[in-house]
C-alpha cells in the first residue's frame, strides 16, 4: 500500500487575530459559535486545529469567508477588498491587475 499523502505542515489560520480584530472575547466566539472558550483556546494556540465545518462555523461567527481565515486581518486578499463592491470597481481593478502581471 503507498504511503498515505497529508500536508507538510498544518495551515495557519488567524482565528485569534481575527477574533480580536472582531472586538470579541473567547468566551464571546465559543458562545457564538456553542462550544468551550477551552476549545477555542485550543485553536487559537493551535494545539488542535479545527475540521472544516468547524473552519465554516468560526468564518460566519465572524462575519468573514473561511479563506480570510488563513490570511492575517491587516493583509486582506484582493477577493476580500473586492468583495461587496460594485460591478465597475471590480472591473477596474482587474483591469489593472491585468496591466501589473504584463
Amino acid at each position: 500500500m503507498p504511503p498515505r499523502i497529508g500536508p507538510k505542515r498544518q495551515i495557519q489560520l488567524f482565528i485569534a487575530e481575527w477574533r480580536e480584530n472582531r472586538g470579541l472575547t473567547q468566551e464571546q466566539l465559543a458562545g457564538r459559535l456553542g462550544c468551550s472558550d477551552v476549545t477555542v483556546s485550543r485553536w487559537e494556540t493551535r494545539a488542535r486545529q479545527p475540521d472544516l465545518n468547524a473552519q465554516e462555523a468560526i468564518a460566519e461567527a465572524l462575519d468573514i469567508e473561511v479563506e480570510d481565515l488563513r490570511r492575517h486581518p491587516d493583509r486582506p486578499s484582493a477577493d476580500a477588498l473586492l468583495r461587496g463592491q460594485p460591478p465597475e470597481v471590480v472591473e477596474q481593478a482587474m483591469k489593472l491587475i491585468a496591466a501589473i502581471r504584463r
